[in-house]
């Protein structure tokens, strides 16, 4: 396994039981990730796929993809850890706080991803969001962000873990931060079940895109 960009020191978290791994059995899955690459691509071996753990695919731009399994479910967002203890927390699978890339992020007063696609649903003529989001490098705190949300298309992908065909729908995301003119477009795949199973998230501009895959769903236990 490789470092998604750094090495970071270690912090202590809270574990609790059902899908999370516990600290001593984080070796089991990571060694079990490393045990084939197509390309840049994790090949979804049968050891993998028995794995009792919530777990998630990352790749940044065009790096190799990093296995990242639950460390943590905090008011309702989850922390994701990388074998070499880098953090990414998402709510409803939306990248809410970064630790241990080149330029961390947290953002203030996040946006519902689910919350805006439900709304959607019923009218897609668009939603909107006002958040803050501070940066570590060069260091930012409180920008304004600007967020709004269309259904973009229907569209049937494989689920990594079985290549399953799964229709969803394909909701994107403009953001913009008007102080520093940055702007993105964000997106994200969800299905029927309302489960964010891939997407696409440029979170700031020195950063390139993140890609989340999801192989197990925390079930909440």
């Amino acid at each position: 396994m490789i470092s998604l960009i750094k090495p970071i020191r270690i912090l202590p978290l809270l574990f609790i039981v059902g899908c999370i791994a516990p600290p001593s059995l984080y070796k089991e899955a990571f060694v079990t990730s490393k045990e084939a690459f197509l390309g840049s691509n994790i090949v979804i071996s049968k050891a993998i796929r028995e794995l009792p753990y919530a777990m998630q695919l990352v790749q940044i731009g065009s790096s190799k993809e990093v296995l990242l399994v639950l460390a943590e479910s905090r008011n309702d967002s989850l922390v994701w850890s990388s074998s070499s203890k880098e953090l990414i927390t998402t709510f409803n699978g939306k990248i809410i706080k970064t630790l241990g890339l080149k330029n961390d992020i947290e953002i203030i007063a996040y946006p519902n991803i689910l919350e805006a696609y439900s709304s959607l649903l019923k009218n897609n003529m668009g939603y909107s969001h006002k958040s803050f989001v501070n940066f570590s490098s060069p260091k930012a705190n409180s920008l304004e962000v600007l967020y709004t949300y269309k259904i973009l298309k229907d569209e049937t992908i494989l689920k990594r873990l079985n290549d399953l065909p799964v229709a969803t729908k394909v909701m994107i995301e403009y953001v913009n931060i008007p102080l520093i003119r940055f702007r993105a477009k964000n997106l994200y795949w969800i299905d029927s079940e309302m489960n964010v199973l891939k997407s696409e998230q440029k979170i700031v501009p020195n950063i390139k895109i993140i890609k989340l895959d999801t192989l197990k769903k925390y079930n909440g236990s």
